[in-house]
């Protein structure tokens, strides 16, 4: 006759055998081992099954490189990724004799950093005078300034960097201060959007 072991019948001994044989020791182990209980950095790339771990598994800007689909990310959050906005107005925008400076072109753009630039021709009568430009975006401007009169037309050029938390507006406005009206043609700007700006004004 066989003995029992610590008081239990063999058959149950047996029943306890082929349940953990079947599986059922995952479920006793799970029940009692916890993060605490596993070294750190114990669980190695072999031991986890290929394509299984999910976003909601995976802490925020922890991923790089190839592991990123780029398609799901906003402009703001991928470099070089997404469309960039232009306008032209080849028309003169009149800026009338001791004006400040008046908007001649808006660009709308929607959230995101861009590198933004913008050209006009500038033209006028009368005496040579100092005409300013500026491209402006929320609180950023960038100004230049050139001398007009009537025999020197020029072209004027402005480069911003800025990040819209929100969609918002880019505008360029010049100003006059010279009583001859000024004509501003050929107006562009562009925004091209980025993935972060790092900015830096020196003294």
């Amino acid at each position: 006759m066989r003995k029992k072991l610590g008081g239990m019948p063999a058959t149950v001994i047996a029943v306890i055998a082929l349940f953990v044989a079947l599986g059922g020791g995952y479920a006793i182990g799970a029940a009692f081992i916890g993060t605490g209980a596993l070294k750190n950095q114990a669980v190695t790339n072999k031991k986890i099954k290929k394509r299984t771990i999910k976003a909601n598994r995976v802490a925020d800007d922890t991923l790089t490189g190839k592991q990123i689909n780029e398609a799901s990310l906003s402009i703001a959050q991928a470099p070089g990724v997404g469309t960039a906005q232009s306008i032209r107005q080849d028309t003169a925008a009149q800026v009338p004799g001791g004006s400040g400076a008046t908007t001649v072109l808006t660009l709308q753009v929607p959230a995101g950093s861009y590198v933004l630039t913008s050209k006009a021709v500038l033209a006028k009568g009368g005496l040579q005078s100092q005409v300013q430009c500026f491209l402006s975006a929320a609180g950023d401007q960038d100004r230049s300034l050139e001398a007009v009169d009537a025999t020197n037309n020029t072209t004027i050029v402005n480069l911003l960097v800025h990040t819209f938390a929100s969609s918002g507006a880019v505008t360029l406005a010049c100003d006059n201060p010279d009583p001859a009206l000024l004509l501003v043609t050929n107006k562009v700007i562009t925004a091209t959007p980025v993935g972060a700006i790092n900015s830096s004004t020196l003294p």
